[in-house]
Parts: C-alpha cells; sequence; structure tokens
C-alpha cells in the first residue's frame, strides 16, 4: 500500500489511510481552540509524515494525542509528537513494560521465541524500523478508565473504554458533531495468542457499546477505506449470525457455513466466514 496523503473526511476530522508495512490509520480531530491527534503512530518517520501533512493543509499541529491501545504501531511515534498523550490506565501500563525493553533484532526474536511477542509484530517492527534502531516509549500524561471527554473548541471528542478480544485496553473515539467513530484495533482478533480468536464474552458485549453510537462513517485501525452506517451494520449482522449459528450447532465449521448459506440464500463471504472461524477458534480458549 502507497502512503497516502491526508483526507477530509467530515467538517472537524482529516484522516490518513494506514499503509505498508503496517502502518494504521490516524487522525486529526481541529476543533476552534485546538486539534487531539488519535493514535500516535508507528515510527518517527510515520509521525512525521502525518504532522507535515497536517502543516500541508494549514491545520495546527495537535496539542493532544489520544492512544487506542498499547500495540507498537499505534504508539511508537508518540515521542516525536511531543505533545501531552491521554490512555487507558491499562494502556499506561503496557507502555511502561515496552519501556524496559529492548529492541536489537536479537531482543525481538529472544520475544518471540518466549512468547512475549508475536512473528508477525516482530517482522514488521523490523520493516518500520531497520536496524540500529532507536524506539522511544513515551509514557501517558493523561490516565483515564471508563471514559473522558475533549472540548476541543466547537467539536467534542468522546473517548470510552470498550475492550474486546484484539486487547483488553481498547478505547474508541467519538466525535458527536460529525457522527463519526474512530474503532482503532477493537474489532480485530485476538492475536498475542498461540491461536488467534474470538470470544462470545468479549466480541458481543463490544458489538452492543459500539451499535450504542449514532455514528455515519467508521474508521479501522488497518481498512483503507471508511465504512458506512450501512456496511456497519451489514458487518455486525454477520458477527451475530456467526455467533448465533455456532451456538446452535457447535464448532462443525462446514455445518455452521452451510446453515449461514441456507440462511441468507448465498455463499458466506470473506466476513462471514472469518468472524466463522475465529469464534470456533475462541471454543478452545480459556477467556
Amino acid at each position: 500500500m502507497p502512503e497516502l496523503a491526508l483526507q477530509k473526511l467530515t467538517d472537524h476530522v482529516y484522516w490518513m489511510p494506514p499503509a505498508e508495512p503496517d502502518r494504521p490509520s490516524l487522525c486529526a480531530v481541529v476543533g476552534e481552540r485546538f486539534t487531539l491527534m488519535l493514535d500516535a503512530a508507528s515510527s518517527d518517520a510515520h509521525a512525521r509524515l502525518f504532522l507535515d501533512q497536517l502543516t500541508k493543509n494549514g491545520i495546527p499541529a495537535p496539542r493532544l494525542v489520544a492512544l487506542t491501545h498499547w500495540h507498537w504501531d499505534h504508539v511508537f511515534g508518540a515521542a516525536e509528537i511531543g505533545t501531552p498523550l491521554i490512555a487507558h490506565r491499562l494502556t499506561a501500563q503496557e507502555l511502561a513494560i515496552q519501556a524496559a525493553y529492548e529492541w536489537t533484532d536479537e531482543a525481538l526474536d529472544q520475544r518471540v521465541a518466549a512468547g512475549k511477542e508475536i512473528a508477525f509484530c516482530a517482522d514488521n517492527i523490523k520493516l518500520e524500523l531497520p536496524a540500529p534502531r532507536s524506539i522511544r516509549i513515551a509514557l501517558p500524561d493523561i490516565l483515564f478508565d471508563d471514559a473522558l471527554d475533549i472540548d476541543l473548541g466547537g467539536v467534542t471528542c468522546l473517548l470510552r473504554h470498550v475492550g474486546g478480544d484484539h486487547a483488553a485496553d481498547s478505547v474508541i473515539a467519538y466525535i458527536p458533531e460529525d457522527r463519526l467513530l474512530f474503532l482503532g484495533d477493537c474489532l480485530y482478533d485476538a492475536v498475542y495468542t498461540p491461536v488467534r480468536h474470538y470470544t462470545p464474552e468479549r466480541l458481543f458485549p463490544l458489538l452492543d457499546k459500539l451499535c450504542a453510537f449514532d455514528a455515519q462513517h467508521y474508521i479501522e485501525g488497518h481498512a483503507d477505506t471508511v465504512m458506512s452506517y450501512a456496511e456497519f451494520d451489514a458487518l455486525t449482522g454477520k458477527i451475530r449470525l456467526a455467533g448465533e449459528l455456532i451456538a446452535e450447532l457447535g464448532t462443525d465449521e462446514a455445518a455452521v457455513l452451510a446453515a449461514a448459506k441456507s440462511r441468507t440464500g448465498s455463499e458466506p463471504d470473506e466476513d462471514l466466514t472469518y468472524f466463522v472461524k475465529g469464534l470456533i477458534a475462541g471454543k478452545d480458549v480459556l477467556c
């Protein structure tokens, strides 16, 4: 995926889409008083690209940055941005652990072997930050537990802890004036486990929380398009269907997918199949 320019999505929100190797979506929420950045980039270079795009478009630099969760690709650029950092209390705990790590190739490989890191992340860190690398872990300045509302002047950002399988500290950002929901990675599956998976105990309460927002625009961490309400509604419908069929039929994947075809009248698409596989895998994982 090539580097993509900043895009104006709504009256107050500018978006930089994800890019290789594993750079996530970044957003600027622009108020009359100041700008808030959502997520902190995967490296100094990624952060600098975003800041330069803001300058190019005449947008004031961020005075605050809010993190959606602790994973490296969302936090490694925070020190380069250099503004106060907002994070969930669990995010702060994980960042303190990262701050004590060494980041050489050898140290990364040792953590993969020990099960403290996954190969996918280690490989992408090496691509984003070739050796010899220096990684600065910025620790949060402002912590919250459940919710934090930020008035930017004429526009507000509501930060809400939602959790989920991907990361227990997952936070979303809702911009009510623009009906925009910045999801981070909260809808993705658990990756820091031997088997990637979803669990109904985490996934379905998460869906209930997300569906409670009156949104028309949905930004995911690593999706290169912005979902409309209709697309989000269709996706959550597939997720709920997967859960219902597994609850009825058990973990026979072929039987579940056949039932999905019968129920919908069409072959299960990639999304439905993915959630069926993930929820079945989660049946064998202790929560």
